[in-house]
């Protein structure tokens, strides 16, 4: 449970390398002993004692391509104690170019969407158990139209964004909230090396409106928040006018 100050005890991050996540905790209201779970491939050299000082780090390696070794991990730690917050934070971005290879385009789809959505059901579950709970989703607005360069993409984030959604209906008087962000073109070791999109931005920007929303317990949010607009906008354009914006 959040402390009498409001403060996060105890959080959960899937992908817990990810800038944006990083970002997200270094802004989050959180109490000086508190309980940080971080999982993900490559993770145990990682070192953020300096970062979050007082707190108690947890460094889980996890492949989150074997479903059965996520459920056994989040169990294990939803049974070791209460969790105020999960962020799903890992995806992977694929290839324009090599988008439609065989590998590449199950790979995309199994790891941002097939196991996602387990986790994110799951989580959920013991959430509702434990009678409490926030949930982060980093999304995108890749998935609401899609663009002839990472449609693949797009395809897996907007999948279990529309997860996400039924599970917020789901939860309604449960006291467990779930809140979607869906950034732009975030500037981030990710996507480094990319060209950036229209209404890029960077990490510490996103993070800040991440942190606005968990505060407020908001449904959906766009960062930047403008792209709610912009994205209306796209959604209504004919597919005429849409591909040549598009090429």
């Amino acid at each position: 449970m959040l402390n009498s100050l409001g403060e996060f005890q105890s959080i959960l991050v899937l992908g817990g390398k990810s800038d944006l996540a990083i970002s997200i905790l270094e802004g989050m209201p959180l109490s000086d002993s508190a309980e940080i779970h971080l999982l993900g491939r490559n993770i145990l050299s990682l070192n953020l004692e300096d970062k979050f000082k007082g707190a108690k780090i947890n460094l889980v390696e996890i492949d989150f391509k074997d479903v059965e070794e996520v459920e056994a991990k989040l169990k294990s730690i939803f049974t070791g104690s209460d969790i105020d917050l999960v962020i799903f934070a890992y995806s992977i971005l694929g290839s324009e170019k090599l988008q439609l290879n065989k590998e590449l385009f199950s790979e995309v789809l199994f790891n941002n969407f097939y196991t996602q959505a387990l986790a994110l059901n799951l989580v959920n579950t013991e959430m509702c158990k434990q009678l409490h709970g926030q949930i982060l989703l980093i999304s995108s607005v890749a998935g609401m139209r899609p663009r002839k360069r990472n449609f693949v993409y797009g395809t897996s984030k907007f999948g279990v964004d529309l997860i996400a959604q039924g599970l917020q209906k789901h939860n309604v008087g449960k006291n467990v909230f779930l809140t979607i962000l869906r950034p732009g073109f975030v500037k981030t070791r990710m996507t480094e090396g990319m060209p950036p999109a229209p209404f890029a931005t960077d990490r510490n920007s996103v993070a800040k409106i991440a942190v606005e929303a968990l505060k407020k317990r908001k449904r959906i949010v766009y960062t930047p928040k403008y792209l709610l607009i912009v994205m209306f906008i796209l959604k209504l354009l004919p597919e005429k006018i849409f591909r040549i914006i598009d090429r």
